[in-house]
């Protein structure tokens, strides 16, 4: 889990899990549910998201065959952020701007070099930022809105979302 620069004070059942576990601590995993999980019929694989989205996204590309294409742009605050993946992505830097609506990973998807037809894309991350990674590929790119799935982890300011 990725404690992400959310209200300190704020103590989300999830934060409350994290605080209280240490390395070695047993837990038990699910298989992924819901609607976020991989479409094994996509033409490509497209992940879109920020450091929290990462430890979701390993998994999911772990899940992939070698022969499935995959694109993607993960943000970070810094390079120390990048969590190691199975697949080559593009990392982007936003520096000490907020993670919440960022337009630094909206641009850096608006700059990512895409196959001319729609994949299924897997956006995760701050809630807002995804709109607005959505509503891109909706407008710019010509996306249909089934072929986009969502994951807002979090957004400043609410709780529950995790």
């Amino acid at each position: 889990m990725l404690d992400h620069d959310g209200d300190p004070n704020s103590a989300s059942p999830a934060k409350r899990w994290m605080s209280g576990v240490s390395i070695g601590d047993r837990a038990n995993l699910m298989r992924p549910q819901g609607h976020f999980v991989i479409r094994d019929n996509a033409p490509y694989h497209l992940f879109v998201g920020e450091e929290t989205a990462s430890v979701t996204f390993a998994a999911m590309l772990r899940s992939l065959p070698d022969s499935a294409e995959v694109h993607g742009v993960i943000e970070g605050a810094t390079r120390d952020d990048r969590l190691p993946l199975d697949r080559a992505v593009t990392h982007v830097e936003r520096g000490d701007a907020p993670a919440a609506n960022s337009a630094v990973l909206t641009d850096a998807l608006r700059a990512l070099p895409l196959p001319d037809h729609p994949g299924v894309a897997y956006l995760a991350g701050e809630a807002r930022t995804i709109q607005a990674a959505r509503r891109l590929l909706i407008t710019e790119r010509g996306w249909d809105r089934r072929s986009i799935h969502t994951k807002p982890f979090w957004t400043p300011g609410r709780r529950g979302m995790d």
